[in-house]
C-alpha cells in the first residue's frame, strides 16, 4: 500500500469525523456503498475522482501535488551522517538507535530538506534543531 493513499485516507478519515458523519452517510451522499469510503480511508482506492468527490462531499479540497524527487549528493550525505553521530553523542544513543529515531520521527526528513540552511550552521545547533523537529513529530528524547 502507498503511504501517501494512505496518508489522504487518514486525513479523510479524520474529517469525516470531524463532521460527525459515519461511512455509510458519506458514501450515500456521493453515492457508493460504505464499502468503497473504508476503501478509501484505508489507501486502497487509487481512484481520484471518488477521492475529490468525497472531499467534496466534507466540505474540503483535495490536491495533487508532483515535486521532483531529490538526489541527495555526496555532501547531503556526508552532513546527514555526522549529525546522526552528532545527536547519538549528545542523547547517549548507539548510532543506529540515533538513525532510528531521527528517521521515525523525521529528523532525517528535516535535514535533507533544510540542508541548504542547516550545513551552515554548527553541529550543535543542528542537533538542537534535530531534537525540536522530533519532538515536534512525537518524539520524546530531549
Amino acid at each position: 500500500m502507498n503511504t501517501r493513499l494512505k496518508k489522504i485516507g487518514e486525513l479523510l478519515h479524520l474529517q469525516r469525523k470531524n463532521k460527525g458523519l459515519t461511512q455509510d452517510e458519506v458514501g450515500s451522499m456521493i453515492g457508493v456503498q460504505k464499502a468503497m469510503i473504508s476503501k478509501v480511508e484505508n489507501g486502497m482506492c487509487v481512484n481520484f475522482n471518488t477521492i475529490d468527490r468525497i472531499a467534496e462531499a466534507l466540505g474540503v479540497e483535495s490536491m495533487v501535488e508532483l515535486k521532483p524527487i531529490k538526489k541527495a549528493d555526496k555532501n547531503t550525505i556526508d552532513y546527514v551522517m555526522t549529525a546522526i553521530i552528532e545527536f547519538a553523542k549528545r542523547h547517549g544513543l548507539t548510532i543506529r538507535e540515533a538513525s532510528n529515531y531521527l528517521n521515525r520521527f523525521k529528523g532525517i526528513d528535516f535535514l535533507t530538506e533544510f540542508y541548504d540552511v542547516e550545513h551552515t550552521l554548527s553541529f550543535n545547533d543542528c542537533v538542537d534543531d534535530l531534537t525540536l523537529v522530533c519532538q515536534n513529530n512525537g518524539g520524546e528524547i530531549g
